[in-house]
């Protein structure tokens, strides 16, 4: 009866410190998946699982060992195979240090059994009175345990095979998350090169009316800038070296010292349909447009310019229907 009760005592001690443990080691895992996906909602299902182990009257470390395992049960589901690397790589290290802490106090009790002096008796026995003599039952068990478990004996490779396969998994982990977070940041990129495209092709005139209609205004308001935009760099140099100017800027610059008495409303409003309709060829599709700007409609004609060249107008990237000239001609 006294080594059954002692057997019953042990395996619940065994027990709950196994949950103990796997409380523990869920609660690790939980804080290092939640750092690492940042999403709180598993957290919440930890709590349901404990509430209703407290309406069922569960009072063991099992109910908020049950209730984190469920929660990073949900996290993984979540998680890319680096994430996975990562999680092994970390419960790999754990083991070998567990069994290196193992071995470490194996080492500790040989010392001190080695270290006793043949007067000091090992066990304590009375010196009278009658004793139960009880006989402890051996512990077998054919099927294989984890070593550090139960005295299953841990040997010295042990910590030294975990903790390399954990350091060369976690290396792995590592990697694919530093790959993934480029990878991440590049389509971030993308996404926004190719928003600032399709806003600048949205900028952009979509017409050769319109094209003819925005230089005239900024040559009419002097904001060489403006006209300057919506030509490339090919053009741009073109449209100088036409205008005897060593820039775009000056080039329209002196063109908007072509209005009189610098009455830019006077020539915005004697241009107002500057370009007549045969002056625009069109390209296949519309991709692109030949704007012949050398002879425009300004009443009165001293209003201001009334030549400003032969323009090639190519559709921009992005999608927003926007064109921009791509080459200049002068006018003969």
């Amino acid at each position: 009866m006294v080594i059954m009760r002692r057997e019953l005592a042990r395996s619940a001690f065994d027990g709950r410190r196994l949950e103990w443990l796997v409380a523990i080691a869920a609660g690790g895992l939980a804080l290092m998946l939640w750092t690492l996906l940042d999403s709180a909602w598993p957290w919440v299902l930890a709590l349901g699982v404990l509430l209703l182990a407290a309406l069922v009257g569960v009072r063991r470390p099992g109910a908020p060992a049950a209730g984190l395992v469920a929660a990073d049960v949900w996290w993984l589901l979540s998680v890319p195979w680096w994430g996975w690397c990562l999680v092994v790589g970390v419960v790999l290290v754990a083991v070998a240090a567990w069994w290196a802490l193992a071995l470490y106090r194996v080492r500790l009790v040989g010392r001190a059994v080695a270290g006793r002096s043949p007067a000091q008796p090992l066990v304590h026995v009375p010196a009278a009175g009658p004793a139960e003599q009880t006989a402890p039952i051996p512990r077998i068990s054919a099927r294989p345990g984890l070593p550090g478990w139960r005295g299953r004996p841990v040997r010295r490779w042990h910590p030294i095979a975990a903790a390399a396969a954990g350091v060369l998994v976690l290396t792995v982990g590592i990697v694919g998350q530093q790959l993934a977070a480029a990878e991440l940041a590049d389509r971030r990129q993308a996404e926004l090169d190719q928003a600032h495209q399709e806003a600048f092709s949205r900028i952009m005139p979509h017409s050769a009316a319109s094209f003819v209609q925005a230089m005239i205004k900024s040559i009419a308001e002097r904001q060489p800038a403006v006209a300057c935009a919506i030509l490339t760099p090919p053009a741009r140099r073109d449209f100088a070296a036409a205008h005897g100017a060593d820039a775009c800027e000056h080039a329209v610059d002196a063109l908007s010292r072509q209005v009189p008495n610098g009455d830019g409303v006077a020539y915005e409003n004697a241009a107002l349909l500057p370009l007549p309709g045969s002056a625009t060829e069109y390209g296949p599709a519309g991709k692109w447009l030949r704007v012949d700007a050398c002879a425009l409609s300004i009443d009165p004609p001293t209003a201001g310019p009334t030549s400003l060249g032969i323009f090639q107008l190519e559709l921009t990237a992005g999608g927003g229907g926007g064109y921009q000239a791509t080459g200049y001609t002068r006018c003969l």
